[in-house]
């Protein structure tokens, strides 16, 4: 294991930026850059790397003095890397990136909190621009925070998205027996009455070809489980929604909707 704590600081910023990456160095570069070079700078940045073994260690270590705290070590995925990398978090909202996501424009997360100004807030949503591996856009989505339709499908873009920390203390944090779908058995188990903000603005550029949409099969179990399991939902909806996407993705695909 290989772990180091950097820039300790006296006071809370209001942004911790959480990252899980492994093997990620051909995309990791532009992520940590879209970090560094916002115009809103009260932030902390955490990396929980997987142990890779492709030159991800090193660019970490060329960026150590805009991390406050990284490990490279095994993991049991990407929720127990978040995990970790949460209990070593101090700022008031928390954003989860992936290594191959970034930040839409160097003046994102000043608009945000702009937008946010001193409103006490449980949630902060905007969309997220799906691209392909050249950068092409081809899909945009995230709605609101609206728990009934949370309850029947992920409508939210999660990352970006600012989650007030305390919410992982209140409600837990992920649940890492889910490989790819514990984001959304998170947001189940928050309250029906969550102080939200949808900020009308795109937040981040996201890479397709995550594990959500690679495994879209396994994406749709586990949601099933992660509604069975929500005591607002129950497993006879939870039945009723699974089998409603199961006609809308291959739908989707003929007609060439994103989806």
């Amino acid at each position: 294991m290989i772990s180091a704590v950097r820039r300790p600081t006296a006071t809370a910023p209001r942004l911790s930026i959480i990252i899980a990456t492994w093997n990620a160095a051909r995309t990791f570069e532009r992520c940590l850059r879209s970090i560094t070079e916002q115009d809103f700078t009260d932030w902390e940045l955490l990396i929980a790397d997987g142990a890779s073994t492709d030159g991800t260690v090193d660019l970490i270590r060329q960026q150590e003095p805009h991390i406050t705290w990284w490990q490279s070590k095994k993991d049991d995925g990407i929720y127990d890397a978040w995990n970790q990398a949460l209990a070593n978090a101090h700022g008031d909202y928390v954003a989860f990136l992936g290594a191959d996501d970034v930040w839409h424009a160097p003046s994102t997360l000043r608009l945000i909190f702009d937008a946010i100004d001193d409103k006490e807030l449980d949630l902060v949503t905007g969309r997220g621009l799906l691209v392909d591996s050249k950068g092409k856009l081809y899909h945009e989505f995230g709605g609101a925070w609206d728990y009934r339709k949370v309850e029947r499908r992920m409508t939210i873009c999660h990352p970006g998205a600012l989650h007030r920390r305390d919410l992982f203390e209140r409600y837990g944090k992920f649940d890492t027996s889910y490989r790819i779908s514990a984001d959304y058995d998170f947001l189940l188990r928050l309250p029906s009455d969550l102080r939200s903000l949808h900020v009308d603005m795109v937040l981040t550029d996201i890479t397709d070809g995550g594990v959500s949409r690679k495994y879209r099969w396994l994406m749709l179990r586990e949601r099933y489980r992660a509604q069975a399991n929500c005591s607002r939902i129950g497993s006879i909806r939870a039945a009723i929604n699974y089998i409603d996407k199961l006609w809308r993705i291959p739908a989707a695909k003929i007609l060439g909707i994103p989806n």
